[in-house]
Order: C-alpha cells, then structure tokens, then sequence
C-alpha cells in the first residue's frame, strides 16, 4: 500500500492545498492540470476528485488557504518589525521587503490570478477582493495604532501604494519601488497631525 494510501483525509488535503500553492503560484494557474497536483501532492487522482470535484473547486480553496495563510505570516512579519520600534504603518514595507526578497518570489498571487482571466470565475473573483478588502482593513487597523488622525481614506490609499510597489517589484526584479512607496508614505504621515 502507498504512503499516499494511508493518509488521513486533513493529510492529503494539506498535502494538494501546499502542492497546489508551490505550483499554481510558480506556474499560474493555467499552467498547471489535476495530474500535476497529483504528482506533487502524492495524492490518488481518485482521492484528489473526491476533495475537489473539479479544478475550479480546487482553485477556490487554494485562493482560500493562501489568503489564510498570507494574512498570518503578513501579520506576523508587521508585528515583528513593530516590537523592534518601527511605525505600524511602515512596517508593513519592512514586511513587503523580506517577501520581495525571498525565494520564488513571483509577486502577489492574488493579482496574478486575476490576471488569468479565462481561467478564473465569479467564486474566485470574491475571494480575490475578499483578500483585498482584509488587506485595507488591517492596514486601516495598523494606521490607528500609531496615526489616529489619518483621514478616513488612508488605509485605502496605502493599499493602493503596498499593490502597487509589489507589482512593481515583481516587473523590475527590484526592491526599488518598495524604497519609492515607503518614502511616499513616511511623508504622506509627516503630514497628518498627530
């Protein structure tokens, strides 16, 4: 009997959601098929359809378990920067920073899917902005720790700045935007009242 054989189904779910993640994130999703998370996963094609019936499925509840799973890590990674003395808001570019720089790196999988429009539908598109509206939120949440007069539509804006440098990023293989928005934000703060 394989290995695969004896997972527990929490197992082989873990198992197809990491491998889905490592692979539609270096491929997109088009470039990746059911046999290819097969492969990766260790798990059956049989048990595969039974957890995910259909490739859309699939995609839905990897964008689900990378939302989860980026949201914690960002969190974190804030946090971190924050209990070592930096601003909440400008921590979330030191943050932006040790992802930039990592590894396999290929920007905000979020944006690239969204990207791939014949390949996604409805469902996706609502955890995509679902991603993107818990994003603004723990930016509007970090932006009240340290600078409880920004206007109503900051958080927003950072958004805005924080996709855009990651973007960015990404085209130029370079941390130089990041630099940019970070000194556009650190002097967008110098002008709120404190």
């Amino acid at each position: 009997m394989s290995p695969a054989a004896t997972m527990s189904p929490d197992a082989a779910q873990r198992s197809v959601l990491r491998a889905a993640d490592e692979l539609f994130y270096a491929h997109g999703i088009s470039g990746v098929v059911m046999s290819d998370i097969r492969d990766a996963s260790g798990v059956s094609m049989r048990r595969l359809y039974a957890l995910y019936p259909s490739k859309n499925e699939l995609v839905a509840a990897w964008l689900t378990d990378r939302h989860d799973t980026w949201m914690a890590w960002f969190a974190s990674s804030v946090e971190r920067h924050v209990s070592g003395g930096a601003d909440p808001v400008l921590a979330t570019f030191d943050a932006i920073a040790e992802w930039v720089t990592s590894p396999g790196y290929r920007g905000c999988a979020f944006i690239n899917s969204l990207a791939e429009t014949s390949d996604i539908d409805d469902t996706h598109r609502t955890i995509i902005a679902a991603h993107k509206r818990d994003l603004v939120e723990h930016l509007a949440q970090l932006a009240a720790r340290g600078h409880s007069n920004a206007p109503s539509w900051f958080p927003a804006a950072l958004a805005v700045i924080v996709d855009g440098a990651i973007v960015q990023c990404t085209i130029f293989a370079s941390t130089d935007p990041l630099d940019a928005a970070r000194s556009a934000v650190h002097q967008l703060l110098e002008t709120i009242p404190t």
